[in-house]
């Protein structure tokens, strides 16, 4: 039976075994249904015919098969199709029937690389729901209910979900994914599915809660890497998703993140996939630079232009021109330096410090920080003008605790790249459960520092205990966002120490709505709104239990 193979970041990621018409697009109804901008609702449509397959065009734009766009065209063995950010690959023959499954409509699909896999299932799965992580034992399960009632095996308090969502279900040694009729779907690689097979690791989204399966045996199916970037988190995939649509253009782009997440690595990664790639890349952390040189070091200088200027220097704008300048932590630049850094923006101009004439530069600005810049623009330390022309298209990083999927592939990843040359190291099990259990307030730059104190300190053999992993009890830090009572306001916005004061609320009434209400004095409207926002819902709750009606 012959097949369409769906790739997205060169990750093949699913298999469709075609039938006598198959439709693809982003519409919830049709056959193969792909959550993409970029598609129409019913993009395209393959047609079994007497002499082979060809591809339908339903877009009315043109669905490019190989190298041009077409309204029709036959589709030969090993043929290639653009879809959005994903392609397809045709294949005239396909594996044996008995391992398809369907997507939504009549339409089969193959779970990639079920064959390779072991054939014994994996035995706990891993649930993610609202930032937080639980894993539940599968053992000797043949059945298992996800959904928002309380009969589920597997309760899930997400609005998005259906009371009755899907069912997880064994069948010859693997699991599979049944819809149960849900009504916002159930989300394979990112395709709607109907019935599917669930390999080990991959994300399986309902609403705005994830499942996956943590194998004890068989092989973790890890996303390959984007641009040196190890992630398999449905939030970072987001982000390289942007990456890739905002590398080509000429547009500014603001990363925000959390001190650690990566910033740069995005910043190079948007100028690794623009023309400008074979162009330089000049970073220029902000925050690292006197307030007096500052100026200099951005638009340059020229010779006597103030004490010590002995000698012409040129400005990272003018390094970088062809290229890409990354300001790093734009939130720090002092406050009289942001209009010459608009005019640049807008003229493509620099004025030499002590010139009497600008320079023309052609450069792309990428920044980042890890403030809130519309705080700053609302508290007039950053200009408003300022923050829409570099925010044209924001990237948000998503802190290393909010992904915990991922630490156990970036701790190998560290581990592999600093170990000994010939020495096959590996953590313990044990060590990856205290590696995934930890908060990581430092994020990614955190756990590499982690990793490597944990090498230096293993001891003999080649498996790292836990024991060799030194980290920081956070709960106990005398900062905002600690454990104990006392609200610290030094450098803090007034969003963060509303924030604050609603949390160590929660954490005193031990997650009672109606006593934080009380004690704040502000309207139940406005604590529930805020609870919900910045996702509070299990502050204060024992063992970060969901509330209880009586707790509203």
């Amino acid at each position: 039976m012959s097949e369409l193979a769906l790739f997205r970041h060169g990750e093949e990621l699913l298999r469709v075994a075609l039938g006598d018409v198959t439709t693809i697009g982003r519409d919830p109804e049709c056959d193969v249904s792909l959550p993409d901008p970029a598609l129409s609702r019913v993009q395209a449509a393959i047609e079994r015919r007497a002499d082979g397959f060809v591809l339908l065009d339903r877009s009315g734009r043109g669905t490019r098969v190989g190298p041009e766009a077409a309204e029709e065209a036959p589709l030969d063995d090993g043929t290639e199709i653009a879809l959005g950010t994903w392609r397809a690959l045709f294949r005239e023959r396909a594996a044996g029937d008995e391992a398809a499954t369907r997507v939504s409509g009549a339409t089969r699909l193959h779970a990639a690389g079920a064959e390779a896999e072991d054939a014994d299932a994996p035995e706990r799965l891993r649930v993610r729901e609202r930032g937080k992580d639980r894993v539940l034992r599968l053992d000797g399960s043949r059945s298992v209910t996800v959904g928002k009632d309380a009969a589920n095996d597997v309760v899930l308090d997400d609005p998005f979900v259906s009371g009755r969502h899907l069912r997880l279900e064994r069948r010859d040694g693997r699991w599979h994914v049944r819809d149960l009729g849900s009504t916002n779907g159930t989300f394979l690689g990112g395709a709607r599915v109907v019935d599917a097979e669930l390999p080990a690791g991959q994300l399986l989204r309902l609403g705005d809660c994830e499942l996956a399966l943590d194998g004890d045996v068989g092989p973790r199916r890890v996303a390959p890497p984007f641009e040196g970037m190890i992630s398999g988190d449905p939030g970072m995939r987001a982000v390289f998703d942007l990456v890739e649509r905002v590398g080509p253009a000429e547009i500014p782009c603001c990363v925000f993140g959390e001190t650690g997440t990566g910033k740069e690595l995005v910043a190079r990664a948007i100028h690794a996939r623009s023309p400008r790639r074979d162009a330089p890349f000049i970073p220029v952390n902000c925050s690292a630079i006197a307030e007096t040189l500052i100026e200099s070091e951005l638009f340059g200088h020229e010779k006597g232009a103030f004490s010590g200027a002995d000698r012409l220097r040129k400005g990272a704008f003018e390094e970088a021109d062809g290229g890409t300048i990354f300001l790093d932590e734009i939130g720090e630049l002092p406050l009289d330096l942001q209009p010459k850094l608009l005019r640049t923006l807008e003229q493509g101009e620099v004025k030499r410090v002590g010139a009497s004439r600008p320079i023309t530069v052609n450069v792309r600005v990428v920044a980042a920080t890890h403030r809130d810049l519309r705080a700053a623009v609302r508290a007039n330390r950053f200009r408003e003008d300022l923050f829409y022309r570099l925010c044209v298209v924001p990237l948000t990083i998503p802190p290393l605790r909010q992904r915990r999927a991922d630490v156990r592939a970036l701790a190998e990843e560290f581990l592999d790249r600093t170990a000994p040359r010939g020495l096959p190291l590996r953590f313990s099990e044990d060590a990856y459960r205290k590696l995934e259990d930890y908060d990581w307030p430092g994020n990614v730059r955190q756990l590499k520092n982690a990793v490597l104190r944990a090498l230096l300190f293993r001891g003999e053999g080649l498996v790292v205990g836990p024991g060799a992993i030194a980290l920081e009890d956070t709960r106990t830090a005398p900062t905002a966002g600690g454990d104990d009572d006392t609200l610290y306001l030094r450098g803090l916005t007034l969003e963060a120490i509303e924030r604050e004061a609603i949390r160590l609320s929660l954490r005193r009434h031990k997650g009672k709505r109606a006593a934080v209400v009380k004690e704040l004095d502000i309207a139940k409207s406005t604590v529930m709104k805020r609870i919900a926002q910045w996702g509070l819902q299990h502050e204060g709750r024992p063992g970060g239990a969901p509330p209880d009606e009586d707790d509203e």
